[in-house]
Formats: C-alpha cells, structure tokens, sequence
C-alpha cells in the first residue's frame, strides 16, 4: 500500500500508510491514550498490559498475512491514530477481515476516520483474498454509526446489551460490506 497524504476538515495534512515494526512504541503510545478518551471502545485502560516487544509482533502479523492491513496516521512525527483490518486465519472464512479504528479525541470529527476507512476500503477492494469486511460498533455511538453508514456499510444484526460500563448496558450492532 502506498502512503497517501490527505488534507482533513481542519486544514491540517496526515500521513497514512501501512504501520511498520519500528513504529511500536509510538502507536502504543497513541493507543493507551485514546482508549481512556472513548467511551466506545470496549476495553479499559488498565486492560492495556501489550509490551512494546508484544506490539512488535503484532504489528509483524499484518506485514505476513495477505488478507491483513494495519494503518497508522501520522501528523508532525506522531501517530494520531490507526485502524486495522484483521483477515480471518480460518480457510473457509478467510475471505472476510474484521475493522478496528481509533484516533486520539483531538483528532476526531476532523475527517481521519473517514481517510483511514476509506483508504481500509480501497485496499480491501484491491485484495484478492478479501470479500467481506465486517465490525462491530455501539449503537450509541451515532458519530460512528453516520460514518461506517456514509461508507456503504449494511447492518446484519444488533446484539442486546452486549457492553457493560458501570452497570449501564449497551448494545452491539454488526456491519459488513461486500468489497468484491
């Protein structure tokens, strides 16, 4: 994948590109910010327990399977955000990756979860293996909902009062697109 620069709602220009091993610590670093800042990723901050060395190798996975993309987004040196698409290792459903995205909250309603989706999506559509891609998002999360919508994404199924945040339930709805 080639890098692209796009400029965002705010006037400011980032790099996306495919995440390498030695940017490990700088995407963990922007990852164990971020997760605190949302309210709809659904994993807590003291879950975050990956070593520098364990991002390494996870980082590794994506540049060995061909139906995995791990993104970062960069601005000034620093990676302010990611997303991945995470190819099944299963045969029979290997056609299929599974998206994740975050960004740091200064970043959000900028325009990046657009360019880093739209750019997940272009080389998804490119791959050859690929022909479903699918995520799961909070069905309050209205924000995520608009953009993975404007995208073309379908919804398959809502799962009731999937999170649990400090006793309040919430619901889970998955979505895919067919890229081939």
């Amino acid at each position: 994948m080639n890098p692209k620069e796009v400029t965002l709602k705010n006037g400011k220009t980032v790099l996306i590109r495919q995440a390498e091993v030695a940017d490990a610590q700088r995407l963990l670093d922007c990852v164990k910010k971020y997760i605190p800042q949302s309210e709809y990723i659904p994993k807590l901050e003291r879950e975050i327990v990956i070593t520098v060395e364990q991002e390494r190798e996870w980082i590794k996975s994506f540049l060995i399977h061909n139906n995995s993309l791990l993104l970062v987004a960069e601005y000034d040196n620093q990676v302010i955000g990611n997303i991945d698409l995470t190819g099944n290792r299963r045969k029979v459903m290997e056609h299929t990756a599974v998206i994740g995205m975050g960004m740091l909250k200064e970043w959000r309603n900028s325009g990046l979860g657009t360019a880093l989706l739209d750019t997940a999506i272009e080389w998804a559509r490119q791959n050859p293996v690929l022909e479903l891609i699918w995520l799961q998002v909070y069905t309050a999360n209205k924000a995520a909902l608009h953009l993975y919508r404007k995208m073309g994404f379908e919804e398959n199924g809502i799962m009731k009062s999937f999170f649990k945040h400090n006793n309040d339930y919430f619901d889970n709805l998955t979505m895919t697109m067919i890229v081939k």
